[in-house]
């Protein structure tokens, strides 16, 4: 069965190039570009991945994993988080994100994280 992966990112063009990626990889991929409607996909349905931008107009990263939070089984699915800032791991790891990436981010990079955490998450059921 293909994973889901959800990418909230308030830039349309990574959002684009990241969901098409992903298809060609075998992933089922949404793409939103802001935290409010990231939210409406968590209602929705089950995500198995969340690959989420820190800095967002509106609703940055870290309001989104609060809300999060209030959606039930939402926080089941793992976040890798991406930031053009790179000393943010403490605060990532208080905030439950699994991972973490600078910007610009490298696909390849991406996809090696990505397996990781979907691996990780399905060893812990």
């Amino acid at each position: 069965m293909k994973k889901t992966i959800l990418i909230v990112d308030d830039e349309e063009m990574v959002v684009d190039m990241t969901r098409r990626r992903l298809v060609q990889e075998g992933y089922l991929a949404i793409g939103v570009c802001d935290g409010g409607k990231a939210l409406e996909v968590l209602r929705e349905g089950t995500v198995d991945l969340i690959i989420l931008d820190v800095e967002m107009p509106g609703m940055n990263g870290y309001a989104f994993l609060g809300e999060r939070k209030k959606i039930p089984g939402a926080d089941k699915a793992p976040v890798i988080m991406l930031t053009a800032f790179d000393s943010m791991e403490p605060i990532f790891r208080r905030n439950g994100v699994a991972e973490y990436l600078t910007k610009p981010v490298r696909f390849a990079e991406l996809l090696v994280k990505i397996r990781s955490v979907l691996e990780f998450a399905d060893a812990q059921g």
